[in-house]
């Protein structure tokens, strides 16, 4: 028997799933019925619209009262807007309007002081097209609309996991910022993705407080952050400490993309080298000379606190080997104990699988993680392991993870499986990353199968790098780091590479304005997953 919660998710969910067609631009009400209300943002403040075109909440960017995000009532005459009774309802994503259909005439909703993006430039200069799957392409379509929409250039906000459409989490910011949505702004937006990084860079301070509240040198992030940069996370999750190297990554990543060092210099490098410093005392070391990282919490945070966890390990190398790479871009001296630190960092194997471990402990074959965690060293951090041991990987991991966790999970699998070559299966992980999460009709990605816990920005985000880095196989390289495929654009430090892998039915990919250190690329992929290059000006 169904839980009510499973069987109104299901009944949300089928509004997605049983369409027959998939408009690559334009979603629809069902007779005005909303499961979730539709929401809409500037990124400076957002608007919950019920099924009458009617502004029902509104939440602002930033205004936490005691750490949490507060919503509030619409303004009297974006209230007065509503309609009694139900409408159909459309939104235009090609122009952000939402349009109530009456039986008179129709009206386009308007909002005092809303401030939205010029949505016909932005899909002109940057869009990601796809034929012969409508299905994504208006998946890909509404989660970069969201996800844009919920940020702005020049923001110093962050974007919470559900971004500004409810108080969930109590609109704190995570890793899901950095690790989930941040790539999959960065390669055509940069603009955007800096808005994470700026909140970041103005709680530096902060962050270096709450590493010498726990006698750590350097800055110490904290899992859960709100208005001030301090610690906000529940005790038990409180040490979840991956996330001070994930901010280091993002850091470095906008420099590898962009090419900016007067960023690098001017906030980048302040935060890349806090956080090494922050590793350097915090790591031990044992008589054998490794490197270990104990007593952490992982993203399988159902594992409890663990000692040497894969990807913590794996993603503070990334931060120690940046803080080295960075201080070198900028002629500025390196710790050399960054780089003997990362070299001895211990990676931990299942030498009974021969694959790395998630951390230390007995690994069963009754394990499960809550999500994706070791397969996280593939992707992002694009550590390198042979093709025999990196389906080992998937196989197990995949296998190994429960089905009921958040949404994010199977978008690794699908990058993963592309690497591979496995194309059914790449395709097969990419739907799963996003039908289960679907909530009909304003494609309202839920955080869970199971719930109705809509909007989930991470999601949308982890679905959108399964077609970036996955199907298009975008990688940035740098130094002398190799790889199959094809190098795009880049100078003698840092390329942009496509290994594209097109899953069945896909004939053809287009990644349209992306952003590579001064360039402005347009990449075309066809069916026989070859890659062309359009060059246009910066």
């Amino acid at each position: 028997m169904k839980t009510p919660a499973l069987s109104a998710a299901a009944s949300a969910n089928q509004q997605f799933l049983t369409r027959r067609t998939y408009d690559p631009w334009v979603l629809s009400s069902i007779s005005g019925f909303n499961i979730a209300p539709l929401y809409l943002t500037d990124g400076r403040k957002s608007y919950l619209i019920d099924g009458g075109g009617k502004p029902i909440q509104k939440f602002t960017a930033g205004v936490y009262v005691d750490n949490s995000l507060q919503p509030g009532a619409p303004e009297k005459d974006a209230a007065a807007q509503g309609q009694a009774g139900l409408f159909e309802q459309t939104l235009d994503m090609r122009t952000g309007k939402l349009t109530t259909h009456l039986p008179e005439g129709s009206q386009i909703l308007s909002l005092p002081g809303f401030q939205p993006p010029d949505w016909a430039k932005i899909w002109d200069q940057s869009d990601i097209v796809i034929t012969g799957d409508p299905e994504a392409q208006q998946v890909v379509h509404s989660s970069l609309f969201y996800l844009l929409s919920s940020t702005y250039p020049g923001s110093p906000h962050s974007i919470p996991p559900m971004g500004l459409s409810s108080a969930v989490y109590k609109g704190h910011i995570f890793w899901d910022a950095e690790i989930w949505m941040f790539p999959a702004l960065i390669a055509q937006h940069p603009e955007y993705a800096k808005s994470i990084l700026d909140y970041r860079f103005a709680r530096l301070g902060q962050a270096r407080k709450n590493a010498a509240k726990h006698k750590f040198a350097g800055a110490e992030y904290p899992w859960e952050s709100a208005e001030t940069g301090e610690e906000v996370a529940p005790e038990e999750f409180a040490k979840e400490r991956h996330i001070t190297a994930d901010v280091a990554y993002a850091a470095w990543q906008y420099y590898l993309w962009t090419g900016d060092k007067k960023y690098l210099r001017e906030e980048g490098w302040p935060m890349i080298q806090a956080t090494a410093q922050y590793w350097a005392s915090r790591v031990t070391k044992d008589g054998d000379d490794s490197y270990h990282i104990r007593q952490i919490m992982s993203p399988d945070e159902t594992a409890g606190l663990v000692d040497d966890d894969a990807w913590t390990n794996a993603v503070v190398r990334y931060n120690l080997n940046a803080a080295t790479a960075a201080a070198a871009a900028l002629g500025l001296p390196a710790d050399p104990k960054w780089t003997d630190i990362a070299d001895a960092l211990i990676t931990l194997s299942d030498s009974d699988r021969g694959i790395p471990a998630e951390h230390a402990g007995d690994i069963t074959e009754r394990f499960a993680a809550k999500q994706a965690d070791t397969l996280l060293m593939i992707h992002p951090l694009n550590e390198k392991f042979d093709a025999t041991t990196t389906g080992r990987m998937l196989d197990f991991y995949a296998a190994h993870t429960i089905k009921t966790g958040p949404a994010m999970t199977s978008c690794i699998h699908s990058i993963v499986a592309s690497e591979l070559d496995r194309g059914s299966e790449a395709l097969d992980y990419f739907r799963e990353s996003y039908r289960p999460f679907m909530r009909g009709p304003w494609n309202a990605f839920s955080e869970k199968r199971t719930t109705n816990n809509v909007y989930f920005h991470t999601g949308m985000g982890g679905s959108l790098q399964s077609v970036l880095y996955g199907f298009a196989g975008l990688q940035v390289r740098s130094g002398g780091q190799g790889g199959p495929g094809k190098r795009l654009a880049g100078d003698n430090d840092v390329s942009l590479c496509a290994n594209p892998h097109l899953p069945p039915g896909w004939t053809r990919l287009t990644v349209k304005g992306v952003r590579f250190r001064g360039q402005v690329l347009d990449i075309d992929i066809n069916g026989k997953n070859e890659a062309s290059v359009t060059r246009r000006g910066t």
